[in-house]
């Protein structure tokens, strides 16, 4: 999308007069007015960031558990005795206390249903590829491998560019994998959208310095307190 078309498109909407005309407006062009185009130096297609702990964590890394990790139980490509053997290697991990821990058991097969943002993290940094790998095809090891190296590197707090374009490859080379072994119907917006992380880090820094983490923090203390 052009930032110069975006802004036109904007003004088209605010010239609409009616509401009836700006949602056909919206359904035809995506776009809306915003009172920061005022700003002649906004841009807003290149200054809107794709937020890493949606992105990454409760949307791949979710989605990895809710479309692939599903499929592998109901395949049987991880069955109740495997999933027991996965928990028993995971309890016998010694992480430090400052990483976090994993609630709940995941023997289960739902246990990973209500991770948060930051579980998601701490397992597929962790203990996903040591607990997993034996279990899997070669093709759903690649699938692995590419995705715990993109979070490793997403969650370093001094990152190069080198290697945030391997991790822009590895997402290529993770959507790609992901179409070939399980159909293009599985390929999200998400997926799309975390092809434009390594853009954002580009502009803003490492993905650290823009992620939510803080504000989901703070909602969940205003959360408790109202």
């Amino acid at each position: 999308r052009d930032s110069a078309q975006h802004r036109q498109d904007a003004i088209g909407w605010r010239r609409c007069n009616l509401d009836a005309t700006r949602k056909r407006f919206v359904k035809q062009t995506g776009v809306r007015w915003c009172e920061l185009l005022y700003l002649p130096y906004f841009d807003l297609i290149r200054f809107i960031t794709i937020d890493p702990i949606h992105c990454l964590f409760l949307g791949i890394a979710k989605w990895i558990y809710l479309t692939i990790l599903r499929l592998w139980i109901e395949n049987g490509v991880l069955t109740t005795h495997i999933l027991k053997t996965v928990q028993k290697k995971m309890d016998e991990f010694k992480v430090p206390a400052d990483l976090g821990r994993i609630p709940g058991k995941v023997d289960c097969g739902d246990g990973f249903s209500n991770f948060t943002a930051d579980q998601w993290r701490i397992f597929f940094t962790i203990y996903a590829t040591v607990s997993l790998w034996e279990h899997l095809s070669e093709n759903d090891r690649k699938i692995l491998v590419n995705f715990v190296r993109i979070c490793s590197i997403s969650v370093s707090r001094i990152v190069e560019v080198d290697f945030m374009r391997e991790a822009h490859q590895r997402l290529i080379n993770l959507v790609k994998l992901i179409e070939e072994n399980y159909g293009r119907d599985k390929i999200t917006p998400n997926l799309h959208l975390s092809l434009h992380l390594c853009e954002c880090s580009l502009d803003y820094g490492p993905l650290y310095t823009f992620w939510c983490f803080s504000f989901e923090r703070m909602n969940g203390m205003l959360g408790i307190i109202f």
